[in-house]
């Protein structure tokens, strides 16, 4: 595909330029770094930051290394990657990403007359509501986690750069949380919030630049025109933030069927449809990964806790969570796969809600692994159960 093609010559003297710029030993300035390779600098296109060495799988450098340099390179390559943003995109997907981008700057720049600091103390009410309204900014982060992504990182030389995206999402989910907290204090540290809201301005509208000048102009490229109006498609399920206006999707007049057939075991037999309804029904959340750890089946429930979509099937497990829970899922897979263990659970306060959640390896009569189920259900109603209910009671 034309838009993978890498110029060997080109990375390796951008490496460099980049090595020599981080490098504090550097005797010159950073000045005369850029001038000595201004030439190559302006030649840098989208797809050349998934074969720099600082965004390979293997880079020497750790996400949080890498983000601290992130701005200063987009920076200084802005330029030259301003040259490949499109105009415009031909998928309504695509489209809306950005309109979707232009309405979060809309509603940051609502909140910035409130932000000398002398406006602070008495407009903390009206800071605190356009700080929680941000909350919506989720819908962005899940159709890129779990609907964007999975479509494109089999098809890119490395994904570290979506791993960076990602852990600057959870970065902005963890500010804004902490915004919200330091505006709520009874005392208020006008010097903290003012830091904290510049720290998520930042990551907002970075956010937004590297999405624009890197990540949709190289992911437009690698999809069919067919497979962006199904990704959109999905994305109707998430919406899109400060847009409730969205265009219907291309009517699909291809009937779905779930596929015949009855299963049978020693303790009863169901047909398809009926084991798709009680999966639906059924008051857990359940994904299954095969023995090649990848997403083969998750149930779609519409009170899911955790996001899932068409999108994630067939996706490695390990892409399907945040860098910083990567090591842990991984021990698990490993543990599982040699037999070392068979279960593992956690607990969390999630959104008002107290999940439970299990992973059992599963294994065949003969003990062969074959992949694992991951199970979440709401225990916050069972955990306040006290005494007994015999009788019926619907009140």
């Amino acid at each position: 595909m034309e838009v993978l093609n890498k110029d060997i010559e080109k990375i390796s003297i951008i490496n460099q330029f980049m090595k020599e710029l981080l490098s504090d030993e550097s005797l010159i300035s950073k000045r005369e770094i850029y001038d000595k390779y201004k030439e190559i600098v302006n030649q840098v296109q989208p797809i050349d930051f998934f074969y720099l060495d600082m965004y390979k799988e293997d880079s020497e450098f750790t996400i949080e290394e890498i983000k601290e340099s992130a701005g200063k390179f987009i920076n200084v390559f802005h330029s030259a990657l301003s040259n490949y943003e499109p105009s415009g995109y031909d998928s309504t997907l695509f489209s809306y990403f950005l309109k979707e981008n232009r309405a979060i700057e809309r509603e940051l720049d609502k909140l910035k007359p409130y932000f000398k600091q002398s406006n602070i103390v008495g407009n903390v009410k009206e800071i605190i509501k356009g700080f929680e309204k941000l909350f919506e900014l989720e819908k962005k982060f899940i159709k890129k986690e779990n609907i964007l992504w999975p479509s494109i990182e089999e098809k890119l030389p490395s994904i570290m750069p979506l791993k960076v995206l990602w852990s600057m999402h959870d970065d902005s989910r963890v500010v804004l949380k902490n915004i919200l907290i330091a505006l709520k204090k009874e005392i208020l540290d006008v010097t903290n919030v003012v830091f904290l809201i510049g720290e998520y301005y930042y990551l907002i509208y970075g956010l937004n630049q590297k999405e624009e000048l890197i990540l949709l102009p190289v992911a437009d490229t690698l999809l069919s025109l067919e497979e962006k109006d199904k990704m959109y498609e999905e994305s109707l399920e998430f919406g899109y933030c400060f847009i409730d206006e969205l265009p219907k999707p291309k009517e699909d007049k291809t009937e779905k069927k779930i596929e015949e057939g009855i299963f049978k075991t020693k303790t009863g037999s169901l047909s398809m449809k009926e084991i798709d309804s009680l999966f639906s029904y059924i008051p857990l959340d359940i994904t299954f990964v095969d023995v090649n750890n990848k997403v083969k089946y998750f149930n779609n429930r519409p009170e899911r806790h955790f996001p899932r979509n068409p999108s994630i099937v067939g996706r490695l497990v390990k892409y399907c969570h945040p860098p910083k829970s990567v090591e842990v899922v991984e021990r698990i897979v490993d543990a599982f796969k040699n037999g070392e263990e068979d279960f593992a659970e956690f607990w969390i306060d999630f959104r008002g809600t107290f999940l439970y959640i299990t992973y059992y390896a599963v294994r065949d009569n003969a003990k062969n692994y074959m992949g694992i189920l991951e199970v979440s259900q709401d225990v916050t109603k069972i955990r306040g159960l006290n005494g007994q209910q015999r009788l019926l009671d619907w009140k």
